[in-house]
């Protein structure tokens, strides 16, 4: 019973030595690596139609910011500076006319004005963004009737760069020293371009709308 076990572990042992002794075969060379065409350019880079539109914003920008009209140095030399204006420019008494050029070189080219409201059956979007125009168009009827004054309470500013933002609480009144008619937050969106500081965007919601007092810190969980 052991004989056949052991001439087969005999004749396993005498092949593996003789596996051991024959020369390993020679190495090929690896293959060459396969070349590879990088992508055209024109698969990364924007179309034609997509330049072309990128450029007629541009120019349109440009156009626009030659026909803003100048601001007062003084409104647009820092954030203190700039929110202090917008809220200086629309106060005042009922019939006093608005500067409203001073108003619009406050805001860049393209900005927006978002009032943030609870939509109702039938009235329409709660959120609708206008235009600085826009305002003024409205502001112009409204003015002439209605005397406003819009007053800072406290700001929370964070940014990056040249770009910040800004929650600015407001108070409005009817007359400079009369009783609070509303309360509520504007956050603004501001930028430097190395010279003076324009307002990209404002969205605005009141305490009625928000449904809770404004806070000191406007820090909130996401």
């Amino acid at each position: 019973m052991l004989r056949p076990l052991i001439t087969a572990v005999l004749l396993v042992a005498s092949t593996s030595l003789a596996q051991q002794a024959q020369p390993p075969p020679a190495q090929q060379p690896p293959p060459a690596a396969a070349k590879t065409t990088p992508p055209a350019a024109a698969k990364t880079a924007p179309s034609p139609a997509v330049q072309n539109s990128m450029k007629a914003a541009g120019d349109r920008t440009q156009a626009a910011l030659q026909q803003a009209p100048a601001a007062r140095p003084e409104d647009v030399r820092s954030i203190p500076a700039l929110t202090a204006a917008l809220y200086d420019v629309i106060s005042g008494p009922a019939g006093k006319a608005r500067d409203w050029q001073r108003f619009r070189s406050l805001f860049y080219p393209g900005a927006h004005m978002i009032p943030v409201r609870r939509a109702k059956a039938g009235a329409g979007p709660g959120i609708s963004p206008i235009t600085p125009d826009d305002y003024a168009t409205w502001g112009v009827d409204f003015f002439a009737k209605h005397a406003f004054y819009e007053k800072e309470t406290h700001r929370q500013v964070a940014g990056y760069g040249d770009l910040v933002n800004v929650l600015s609480a407001y108070e409005t009144r009817d007359t400079p020293d009369g009783p609070v008619t509303s309360k509520g937050v504007n956050s603004l969106q501001l930028v430097f371009d190395g010279q003076r500081w324009w307002v990209l965007n404002i969205a605005w919601i009141d305490e009625k709308t928000a449904g809770t007092p404004i806070p000191k810190d406007f820090a909130r969980k996401e």
